[in-house]
């Protein structure tokens, strides 16, 4: 595992400390759990981004968010943007999964 230095604002000190006093953990726990949390949420920014630019398929849009098929399926729906799949999308993405 590589480390990461990282300078806070006093803001994000805050609320690290805030968190640390009720999850009764470190700092770097708390710091590391974060950056995952948020690694994950820019990943689905990111697939959902280019999937409704139509730059990449339904497929690989969930490859890149790192989640199923089906939980990408239940992004889109939430974001409010409509499937774009046509029978050739879904060909591409049944060829991708059987790789």
């Amino acid at each position: 595992m590589s480390i990461i230095s990282v300078r806070p604002t006093p803001d994000l000190e805050r609320k690290i400390k805030k968190l640390m006093e009720f999850e009764k953990t470190d700092k770097s726990s708390i710091v590391r759990k974060a950056l995952e949390r948020g690694l994950n949420e820019e990943l689905k920014r990111l697939a959902l981004s280019l999937y409704i630019e139509r730059k990449v398929s339904l497929a690989k849009a969930a490859e890149i968010a790192e989640v199923s098929i089906r939980d990408m399926i239940k992004l889109i729906r939430e974001k409010g943007v409509s499937l774009n799949i046509t029978i050739e999308d879904l060909r591409k993405d049944f060829e991708e999964a059987m790789k």
